[in-house]
């Protein structure tokens, strides 16, 4: 046989042989890259000249997002049963073409639909969210990212303006297409917007700030230039009003078929607070007073009389001691009395060491009685903002830090009596001086009413009932011969055109003897807190207040003489007569059973209607526009 020959038979024999021991071995890796990676479609050329990627690594039920420049399909999730084209992709990284970036598709979903969220720049159709079973076409969009091409990623349509008028002065009032209204000035800065849901929101032309929302329960609320709320008022007639420092004070009044009060629901703060009915005894108007404080109530009772049409409450008491009493407390005490008091160690003494130290000596009850009165407040103002909610904290850290080193150095009372001695407080002899002048001038009365046989509410007995529409009593707020006053609850107040406040302990002075047609006097605030108006300021009080204010000036000086009585003797205190006296009747009722309870809704529905506001107000954006 020839050598060529033998060549070609030996290369016939040799490369069956070599097939046969190769692809065996070529098989099984073809098998398993088919399984894991499916044929994608033929690539283009420009997609043909590029490296191949590495395949990603395999996760349950879900891809990885493609790295940049995938090639079409490439790194499609799981598919659904019944999933058509080419649903079921992952999330698509920055320039995917096509339809890549689908996410996980349900049963049946057609076309496209089912895409996951897609990266800045993708095209077509990418970027949309999961699709339910049987959506069609580009249903199920998701968020947009930047520079989207087509239909990607689009979120809530935005709406569009339908019609703008012009208002007188320049401004415009446009209606969009949600039903929403937007009103600008002249200077195109939005004063008012009613949002789609019906919410009416006001805003301070100059700050932009929000100042006003009437919702769409027809409850009305004013903002704090801080952006707080400062005042609500109920369709239903409950007020709810918010001190700078955050305490809290609701009034909720119930009326007859003739405009007059029937009942009050008033929460003071947290954990304080009254509830005020209306009775009648021997053909007189009388208002029982249940107060609430920490669990504890307490009855008070006053007589109803009208003037100028408006009703007043004069306080009743439900004890009258003996007049000679009444002289002794009125009149000097043979040796002037050192007499260290309980509270100087007491958490609300500290805090106002600045504003208030007690009398070095007493020469008289009426100078012992002024101190009780001013701490009896100044407890109460801090009661009330110790325990008020947790904004309220927020809101008086600063003032906490002003005031610690007046705390420090009012530890103990000799540093708070040389201060008071040296002038160096904020509530000054000279203003206690007028209190104690208004303390002496109640215990003339007290007693001319415990000497007298007149009706136990110390009225004359030859005063005629108090018919309503009577203008002939002045009631005491008005009295001209009544000019202090010690704040004893929270009060919101304008002064000098500017929001304040008054808080329990703050002092005034009124200076009209007649009321505006609002009802309101003018004050001088005497002496104040911190954070309250500043002293000499000149705000308009309710007469109503300044009467609640003398009412609770009566029921203070009638516990500081309870506590006279009790420590004769004792504690520096000189002996005196016996304190005897009477009870008496027409001041005594029996407490309302379902004032804590009543107090306790009342507190509920304003959570809810403060937290109505709030989602009101923060509404702004569903009628579009800002300044």
């Amino acid at each position: 046989m020839k050598p060529s020959q033998a060549l070609n038979l030996s290369a016939k024999v040799l490369l069956p042989l070599t097939l046969l021991l190769v692809c065996p071995l070529l098989l099984p890796a073809q098998s398993k890259d088919k399984k894991s990676n499916p044929s994608p479609p033929p690539p283009s050329q420009k997609q043909q000249s590029q490296p191949q990627q590495p395949p990603p690594q395999q996760q349950p039920q879900q891809r990885p997002a493609n790295t940049q420049q995938n090639g079409v399909n490439a790194g499609r999730g799981a598919t659904g049963a019944g999933n058509n084209g080419n649903a079921g992709r992952g999330a698509t990284g920055a320039g995917n073409s096509g339809n890549a970036g689908r996410g996980a598709a349900g049963a049946g979903n057609s076309g496209n639909a089912g895409r996951g969220a897609a990266g800045a720049g993708n095209s077509g159709n990418a970027g949309r969210g999961a699709a339910g079973a049987g959506n069609g076409g580009n249903a199920g969009r998701g968020a947009t990212g930047a520079a989207n091409g087509g239909n990607g990623g689009r979120g809530a349509t935005p709406p569009t303006p339908v019609k703008t008028e012009t208002l007188a002065g320049g401004g415009t009032k446009t209606r969009l297409s949600n039903g929403a209204v937007v009103e600008r000035d002249k200077n195109n800065r939005v004063i008012g917007q009613t949002t789609s849901v019906g919410h009416k929101l006001e805003f301070n032309p100059k700050s932009g700030q929000l100042s006003k929302v009437v919702t769409n329960k027809g409850t009305e609320a004013t903002f704090s230039s801080l952006g707080r709320i400062s005042t609500i008022k109920t369709a239903t007639g409950t007020m709810i009003n918010r001190a700078p420092s955050g305490v809290r004070h609701i009034v909720t009044e119930h009326r007859d078929a003739n405009n007059r009060v029937e009942s009050r629901v008033v929460t003071a703060g947290p954990n304080r607070g009254f509830v005020e009915r209306h009775f009648e005894r021997g053909g007189h108007e009388y208002v029982r007073r249940t107060s609430v404080y920490e669990g504890r109530t307490n009855v008070t009772v006053y007589r109803t009389y009208y003037y100028n049409n408006v009703a007043y409450y004069h306080y009743v008491p439900a004890y009258y001691y003996a007049p000679v009493y009444y002289g002794w407390a009125y009149n000097p005490w043979p040796a002037p009395v050192y007499y260290t008091w309980g509270w100087y160690g007491d958490p609300w003494f500290r805090p106002y060491g600045y504003y208030f130290a007690p009398y070095p000596v007493y020469p008289s009850a009426d100078f012992w009685l002024t101190d009780y009165l001013i701490a009896e407040n100044l407890r109460a103002a801090y009661e009330a903002q110790a325990s008020s909610d947790a904004n309220a904290a927020v809101a008086n850290a600063d003032e906490a830090a002003a005031n610690a080193n007046a705390a420090a150095a009012n530890a103990d009372a000799a540093a708070a009596l040389g201060r008071s001695q040296a002038g160096a407080v904020t509530l000054t002899p000279e203003v206690k001086q007028m209190i104690a002048e208004e303390v002496k001038a109640q215990l003339a009365a007290e007693q001319a009413a415990a000497t007298q046989n007149g009706t136990a509410s110390g009225t004359p007995a030859s005063s005629p009932a108090q018919p309503a529409g009577n203008t002939g009593q002045v009631p005491p707020a008005l009295d001209p011969n009544l000019r202090v006053f010690i704040v004893t609850a929270s009060l919101d107040v304008a002064a000098n055109g500017q929001p304040c406040s008054l808080s329990p302990g703050d002092v005034l002075r009124r200076m009209d003897n007649a009321p505006d047609s609002d009802n309101t006097v003018g004050v001088i605030v005497l002496s104040s807190k911190k954070s309250d108006c500043g002293m000499d300021s000149s705000p308009r009080i309710q007469v109503a207040d300044l009467q609640d204010m003398h009412n609770r000036f009566r029921e203070q000086l009638d516990n500081g003489l309870k506590t006279l009585a009790d420590n004769q003797g004792k504690k520096g205190i000189p002996s005196g007569p016996a304190a005897g006296g009477r009870k008496n009747p027409d001041g005594t009722a029996v407490p309302d059973l379902t004032a804590t309870t009543d107090l306790q809704k009342q507190k509920q529905d304003a959570d809810q209607t403060e937290k109505e506001v709030q989602q009101a107000a923060s509404s702004t954006g569903s009628a579009g526009g800002s300044n």
